[in-house]
């Protein structure tokens, strides 16, 4: 005699139920193939535990825990964290050719607002590559950029002489025209002149490739889906006006060297045809890069300093050697100059400007001592994690540039040696997705550092018993960029010889400074 049909009916829905409580049960759950990491829930895996504030310090809590390479589950998706510099190397640097793509839900945040760093390895992001990272040569910067670094250098000495207590806007103002002359030709006058930048914050997103039915949800449903479009809407409309900007200077005869002005004439092409609109999102993506993280490292300078008397000493001791109080340095004193950099090295490990960095996606099923690193993981170069590692920089948390003395070089020197275990520091990534304007960067901030050192002595803020107030190194915003939050200091001048200087220096470049205006 044949069973009910509801007893089969029954059967039928006890065994989907059960199908679908293992895949839930397991869906988030840790590969015991993977390398360790902390332990999973059901659906979140480590969702949960993953703080909204100082992620970084959570990062590295788990790389203390479970050593130099570990896995966070996030839903379906894998991440792995690479924290010490043989991983970096033999992963990112070595395997290169498959550890870099972009995971797809960074793709999804960033794909409509063209923003090729966050690109595939695809043939638009190789073409892309290829002309930002040969305008931004040491060749082409050295011979066509130097004379307005050096320039806007001379103005931010001058400003800080008259409006010391705006130096966070003096800051930030002189990052974005050096940025804004090699890339558009316009430079930036004052702070609030068209030439600004803009910056996203993480959290602004979905986590699509984590969570895929979030995929499904309606737009109007997903008000952080809205935002993402508003803020691809915003920041496309500023290059977009930028890039008619320089057409319009063109039409009238005025033809200037800057990247936009290659771009536009046909002097320099892409090997992938890009349309006006891409074109000034690509430029202006190498724009807001330049710019942002350039500024934050120039304040996070500042900022070490003040607390630092005697490393500002010592630097000075070598800059009055070299420079006297007669004349400023420039980029031909780098090499009689080690300290600067040694003080820029050390601000940019402690405090590098992208903690955890931005993960790469690995394209296959790899294998790395022992562990899987599966196909579509996100891969991370965090440099909060590797920078505090006691047994790679001893006494992680003091702030000491003479860690540095026997790596006088440029940091490419150093990411682009095999020999890894002397890397000085990973603030610009690894790999073949290292920022591609590490020449730039490494340029100004030393040049900035060395003329504020030059110049003045940078000391903290008087109460009104006139004792020195005390500086907060730990006072930083969390977001995409680590940058300091707003803090006081006094620049004092040097001397009045220092002072004559600075003031004859800047009467030297204003009218050259107009001109690109």
């Amino acid at each position: 005699m044949g069973r009910p049909v509801g007893y089969t009916f029954g059967l039928a829905a006890l065994v989907v139920t059960a199908f679908c409580i293992r895949f839930l049960y397991k869906f988030g759950s840790r590969d015991k193939r993977l390398p360790p990491g902390p332990p999973t829930i059901p659906i979140l895996g480590n969702a949960h535990q993953i703080p909204g504030q100082s992620v970084e310090k959570k990062f590295k809590e788990w790389a203390d825990i479970y050593g130099p390479i570990y896995s966070l589950k996030i839903g379906a998706g894998t991440l792995i964290m690479l924290n010490d510099k043989r991983t970096v190397h033999d992963l990112l640097d070595k395997r290169s050719a498959i550890y870099s793509e972009r995971p797809k839900d960074q793709q999804m945040m960033t794909a409509l607002a063209e923003n090729f760093a966050f690109w595939d390895a695809n043939p638009a992001w190789r073409a892309s590559r290829k002309i930002a990272a040969h305008f931004v040569s040491p060749k082409n910067l050295d011979e066509t950029v130097m004379a307005v670094q050096e320039a806007e250098a001379s103005q931010l000495m001058h400003d800080l002489l008259n409006t010391p207590e705006d130096f966070f806007n003096h800051v930030k103002r002189v990052t974005a025209s050096v940025a804004s002359i090699v890339i558009f030709g316009f430079r930036a006058p004052t702070p609030d002149s068209f030439w600004a930048t803009v910056s996203s914050t993480p959290g602004t997103y979905l986590p699509i490739e984590q969570f895929p039915i979030l995929n499904y949800i309606p737009s109007f449903l997903v008000p952080s889906k809205k935002r993402a479009k508003t803020c691809f809407d915003t920041v496309s409309s500023i290059w977009v006006e930028a890039h008619s900007q320089v057409v319009a200077r063109r039409q009238k005869g005025d033809h200037r060297v800057s990247l936009g002005d290659r771009l536009i004439s046909g002097e320099m092409k892409s090997d992938v045809e890009m349309s006006p609109r891409q074109e000034a999102n690509f430029i202006g993506t190498l724009h807001q890069g330049a710019a942002d993280t350039t500024s934050t490292m120039v304040l996070t300078n500042i900022l070490y300093l003040a607390k630092h008397p005697w490393i500002q000493k010592k630097a000075q001791e070598e800059l009055d050697r070299v420079c006297g109080d007669h004349r400023a340095p420039t980029w031909d004193d780098f090499k009689n100059l080690p300290y600067i950099n040694c003080i820029v090295k050390e601000s940019m490990r402690m405090r590098p400007v992208l903690p955890t960095g931005v993960p790469v996606r690995v394209n296959r099923d790899d294998w790395f001592d022992g562990y899987l690193i599966p196909k579509d993981s996100a891969v991370f170069c965090p440099a909060y994690n590797i920078h505090m590692n006691a047994d790679l920089y001893p006494d992680p948390h003091n702030y000491n540039p003479d860690r540095y003395l026997n790596r006088p070089l440029l940091a490419m020197s150093y990411a682009g040696s095999p020999d890894y275990e002397n890397r000085d520091h990973y603030s610009y990534g690894a790999g073949r997705r290292i920022c591609v304007g590490i020449h730039l960067a490494e340029r100004t901030l030393w040049r900035l550092t060395a003329r504020l050192l030059w110049a003045y002595s940078i000391k903290p803020e008087l109460d009104e018993k006139g004792n020195e107030l005390e500086i907060d190194t730990d006072a930083y915003d969390d977001g995409l960029l680590c940058c300091p939050k707003p803090f006081n200091v006094r620049f004092v001048p040097r001397s009045e010889k220092h002072v004559e200087v600075i003031k004859k220096d800047f009467e030297a470049v204003e009218d050259y400074l107009k001109t690109w205006e």
